[in-house]
Parts: C-alpha cells; sequence; structure tokens
C-alpha cells in the first residue's frame, strides 16, 4: 500500500502527495476548477497501521492561498484510501469561505470526491463539473468575491 503519488478526481483536479511511514501527508494539490490558479500546499495526516482488508483513513486541508491569488477560503477532506483492485480514495470535503459574523451559517458546502491514479477525460471532466453542483473548490462571484457553491 502506497497513498504516496499523483491522484485525480471526477473533475480533473490534482493532488500530488507523499506519505510518511509516521503517518503524514503533504504535497501540492492543483485545482481544475474555480477561483483557485496554481498549485496550493497541502498537509495531512493517515492512519499508518490501518489493518490491510481494511480502508485507510485520511485527511488532508488545502488553504486556497498561494502567489497567484487569495480565495479567502479552505478545504478539508477526510476518507478513506482502498486497494481493491483499483486504487481510490473516497473523501467527503467541507469547503468554508470567508464571511461575515451573520453569513457563517452559510459559508461551508460540504460534498464528496473520488479520486483515482488516472485524469478523466476532458470531456467527463466537463460532463461531471456540468452536474456536480457544488465543488471542492472556491468559485468567483464578483470582483474579489467567492463562493463555495
Amino acid at each position: 500500500m502506497s497513498i504516496s503519488g499523483d491522484w485525480y478526481n471526477e473533475i480533473g483536479s490534482h493532488m500530488r502527495i507523499t506519505a510518511d511511514p509516521t503517518g503524514c501527508v503533504k504535497g501540492t494539490y492543483f485545482s481544475a476548477t474555480g477561483h483557485a490558479v496554481g498549485g496550493y500546499p497541502l498537509v495531512g495526516r493517515y492512519e499508518s497501521a490501518a489493518a490491510p482488508d481494511r480502508g485507510t483513513p485520511l485527511g488532508w486541508t488545502v488553504a486556497w492561498r498561494n502567489e497567484r491569488t487569495d480565495a479567502e477560503s479552505v478545504t478539508s477532506w477526510s476518507g478513506q484510501y482502498h486497494e481493491d483492485g483499483e486504487e481510490l480514495i473516497c473523501a467527503t470535503w467541507l469547503l468554508t469561505v470567508s464571511a461575515i459574523a451573520a453569513n457563517t451559517w452559510e459559508a461551508t458546502a460540504v460534498g464528496q470526491d473520488v479520486f483515482t491514479r488516472q485524469a478523466p477525460s476532458p470531456e467527463d471532466a466537463e460532463r461531471r463539473l456540468r452536474h456536480a453542483g457544488a465543488t471542492s473548490h472556491p468559485r468567483p462571484i464578483g470582483a474579489g468575491e467567492v463562493t463555495a457553491v
């Protein structure tokens, strides 16, 4: 089992991660859509002593700020790595955007991603994006504003 390497979700976002033997995960996340331009550092943890016949729990976080843009938001994924013929990471995400106190209740979106080792075709990624609703990546809504949905 090795979580390290390249992973792609259904809409073509790409992460390159390295997992060390102590349970640390680090890498870079590249969004295929939204307000996030360029690569973003990711950090996380995984259960390094997971049972071989079960999924390996893991989680990671990306703050959508880099040298090119600041989307004033953070996404955290929590899920499991499975190696049943095909390697998969199935994860639920929470995307929280900066908001005034009165709007905090609507500042977080939730959804799911499935990551595989194979990038989707551009046609499949576009089709899935059209039907996705909310994505784990911030989307622009106006001049300097961002939304989770």
